[in-house]
């Protein structure tokens, strides 16, 4: 019996043998994982995205923090053992990418520059994923005890990015950028990072299919929620989430309580960060403001959820109405719990900082905006549900930044990386 096999068909199928034939590239990524941590929840989210690429393996390496931040003689030498190991993955790898929070990778400024040093040396091409950024902002230290211990201790951590932007510049080839908004690519450009090597996006979370699953759930999320926290059938849904901490403005979320409905209820879910804890104390100085700040009408409208999960975290994000960010100015350059109300298209309101408004210019009128610390506007705003009036604007930018999008950006940065003289 003859058989015949048309040429396009043949020529298919030696392409594919032959890719099997090829060395599959190998993609290490440096990160916190699995912990109570914002980076490694991102991660762990886009995970399975940036899995899904034929020809390539991603291997993610944790990072040992708890070790690298330790101060005892035996931990010290853990984790030197724990990091040569990564360094030594990472030199056999084709690209590494350093998911970048100074603070991951020591205590000290000196220890911090010491391990990132030889990761990157070590490495053949660099992507460099910025969770926090240097500014360009200087000044002189208030005249105070506490004025002059920030100032010298923001200066401190500055020389961590002025030694890592030292090496880029001396190697500008070996390294690609990612970083949250255009202002951050900026001021890179100030520094002297090459425009051509800066990539930016914001952060996303969810994929297409869990967004889907949670909208669809959403009516039996909200009953949920309404059983665990004593919430009334007919209950406005409010959410704080993330760690606690004083920049995030959670006692204007509860002042705002007092201008509502009593059918509006405000979820608090997060905890303290494990580097936030203050030892020895009872008493931790965020909590007692928040405390201060609950009289006792709204002590059955204000509940405290506590540190959840990634799963719970995102299904009681999803059980709300809306989600309220009353964040102060502290320069930051990413919010988490931004970016995953947006993957789940839910109203976020938002202080008016320099962060959000770097945000909003992706796709303007995205979030809905109060001055910072204007409990009153805030609830003005709430009770004419003005969020809903981002909803267009809130779909348009999902369209363009997503979970999909983000995880492109990595191999984008990956595929020119190879082709440079790196």
């Amino acid at each position: 019996m003859q058989v015949h096999t048309d040429s396009a068909t043949l020529t298919e199928s030696r392409a594919s043998a032959e890719q099997a034939r090829l060395p599959r590239k190998r993609m290490a990524i440096v990160s916190s994982y699995g912990r109570p941590c914002g980076i490694a929840q991102y991660l762990e989210s886009i995970e399975p995205v940036l899995r899904d690429r034929s020809g390539f393996d991603v291997e993610i390496m944790p990072l040992p923090v708890d070790l690298l931040r330790a101060q005892l003689p035996h931990a010290k030498k853990a984790a030197a053992k724990a990091m040569r190991e990564i360094v030594r993955k990472a030199a056999q790898s084709d690209l590494t990418c350093i998911e970048f929070e100074p603070g991951l990778f020591g205590m000290t400024p000196r220890t911090i520059w010491r391990n990132a040093r030889a990761l990157i040396r070590a490495s053949r091409r660099v992507l460099i994923v910025y969770h926090t950024a240097p500014s360009i902002q200087g000044g002189l230290p208030s005249f105070s005890l506490k004025g002059i211990f920030g100032y010298l201790k923001a200066r401190l951590r500055q020389s961590v990015f002025d030694n890592l932007f030292g090496y880029v510049r001396a190697h500008p080839e070996k390294f690609r950028h990612l970083v949250h908004t255009a202002r951050e690519a900026r001021n890179f450009e100030m520094f002297g990072i090459r425009r051509d090597t800066i990539l930016r996006a914001p952060l996303s979370f969810i994929d297409a299919p869990e967004r889907e699953r949670l909208a669809a759930r959403r009516p039996a999320l909200q009953d949920s929620a309404r059983a665990r926290y004593t919430l009334p059938p007919d209950a406005k849904i409010l959410g704080c989430f993330g760690f606690l901490s004083p920049y995030k403005g959670i006692e204007v979320a509860i002042q705002t309580m007092k201008h509502l409905p009593d059918n509006y209820h405000l979820l608090v879910v997060g905890g303290f960060h494990p580097e936030g804890i203050q030892p020895g104390a009872v008493q931790q100085a965020y909590m007692a403001v928040l405390m201060k700040a609950l009289t006792r009408p709204l002590l059955s409208r204000v509940h405290f959820c506590g540190a959840l999960e990634n799963e719970r975290f995102n299904e009681v994000m999803a059980a709300c109405d809306a989600v309220i960010l009353p964040y102060a100015e502290v320069g930051q350059t990413s919010s988490g719990p931004a970016s995953l109300a947006l993957d789940m298209q839910l109203p976020v309101y938002a202080s008016n900082n320099l962060f959000f408004r770097e945000m909003n210019k992706y796709r303007p009128g995205v979030l809905t905006f109060f001055e910072i610390g204007n409990h009153l506007e805030l609830a003005e705003k709430i009770l004419r549900d003005a969020g809903a009036e981002c909803a267009e604007a809130r779909k348009a930018y999902l369209e363009e930044y997503n979970v999909r999008s983000r995880a492109q950006l990595y191999w984008n940065a990956f595929d020119d990386l190879l082709r440079s003289k790196a």
